[in-house]
């Protein structure tokens, strides 16, 4: 698939994984969200995202939920990947219908251009696919990464995953509905 500004969509295959690090996370956040009593507030904090964190991990971690079956799609300009999402095809949750989105990066300089919103739709077709009933994400706190989410559909967890939340606690908790 491509769109009128010459950004083509598909699956990544295993060999390009190593590819992720192409993708500049630079971002200057000026507000995040923290979870107090149930409730979404909004709090002004400055930080700014430079590189890559764990990046150690991140390539093994992303080449292991290919080789079990996860799906990983992304957004090229050129041969070059300017965004990613992963979803695991493992179902969770306490009814074991839910599908974990696990990753989803657009780059610096590719934000704003519909591109998440693209790779969204195909992974939730996916997850679908996978048999997913839900769709789980744990969500960086900033702004824009929980508004995101709320505009495709997400809705904080009432009830975390608990080994979800034990993995990523600082995180927003969100799911929504498949179907």
């Amino acid at each position: 698939m491509q769109n009128n500004e010459g950004i083509t969509y598909r699956a990544l295959a295993r060999e390009e994984i190593n590819q992720i690090f192409e993708i500049d996370r630079s971002e200057i956040i000026e507000e995040v969200y923290y979870l107090h009593k149930g409730q979404l507030v909004l709090k002004q904090e400055h930080r700014e995202i430079s590189d890559w964190d764990y990046k150690e991990s991140r390539i093994p971690d992303q080449m292991e939920m290919y080789d079990v079956g996860g799906f990983i799609y992304g957004a090229f300009d050129g041969a070059r990947l300017a965004g990613f999402g992963t979803i695991s095809s493992d179902l969770i949750g306490e009814g074991k219908d839910t599908i974990r989105l696990a990753s989803m990066y657009v780059g610096c300089g590719y934000r704003k251009r519909g591109i998440a919103t693209a790779i969204f739709n195909v992974l939730k077709e996916k997850a679908a696919d996978f048999g997913g009933k839900k769709m789980y994400v744990t969500s960086d706190t900033s702004r824009n990464a929980v508004l995101f989410y709320m505009s495709v559909g997400f809705k904080v967890s009432a009830e975390p995953i608990p080994e979800a939340f034990e993995e990523e606690p600082e995180d927003i908790h969100m799911e929504m509905e498949l179907g």
